[in-house]
């Protein structure tokens, strides 16, 4: 393993055990095996590291979205089961890369202005659905933060119980659907 995949692999530790405000350099580089140097030879500082990192992962996480969602021949309630499924595979593949990119997305003050930015860009996929959402006359006129919440409710259930049974979670994503629908 490379260094920089170490540092990678020690901050997505870090995070799931102490969470990102207990992250220092030095405790990335200790648990990466590295010299604080070391990180500072690929990252300006703490802020540089966690929104390369951030930028990253939030990238393989979202590798496959669109094609998943599908195009807008399909209904918006198909399209939506098929993002939060597809939210799910990859919570339940890459649980660390997830959490990572939740904490940050919720802590963007750790993040530079690039990489919320970049955050705010590669949701396009997202965009476009919660943009069908809106204009659509079957689902209630909200705030797509509002609307982000509900659809982000299997993946909190997943955080409480990760050996949640697929007949639980296609349950959760009917409720999910419904519960935004007028």
């Amino acid at each position: 393993m490379n260094k920089v995949n170490s540092i990678k692999q020690a901050v997505l530790d870090l995070n799931q055990s102490e969470g990102l405000t207990n992250l220092t350099t030095a405790k990335v580089a200790k648990l990466a095996g590295v010299s604080p140097a070391t990180i500072y030879l690929n990252y300006q500082d703490k802020t540089d590291m966690l929104s390369r990192l951030y930028e990253e992962v939030k990238t393989e996480l979202h590798d496959g979205l669109a094609n998943a969602i599908g195009n807008d021949s399909v209904s918006v309630d198909i399209q939506i089961s098929r993002m939060l499924k597809f939210s799910v595979e990859q919570f339940r593949n890459n649980p660390k890369e997830a959490l990572f990119v939740d904490s940050l997305w919720g802590n963007q003050e750790l993040l530079d202005a690039t990489a919320i930015d970049f955050g705010n860009k590669t949701e396009s996929p997202l965009k476009s659905l919660y943009k069908r959402i809106e204009e659509s006359e079957e689902y209630v006129d909200g705030p797509s933060d509002a609307i982000g919440l509900f659809l982000s409710v299997p993946s909190l259930l997943l955080t409480r119980d990760s050996e949640l049974s697929g007949d639980k979670l296609n349950k959760v994503i009917e409720m999910t659907i419904k519960a935004i629908k007028k």
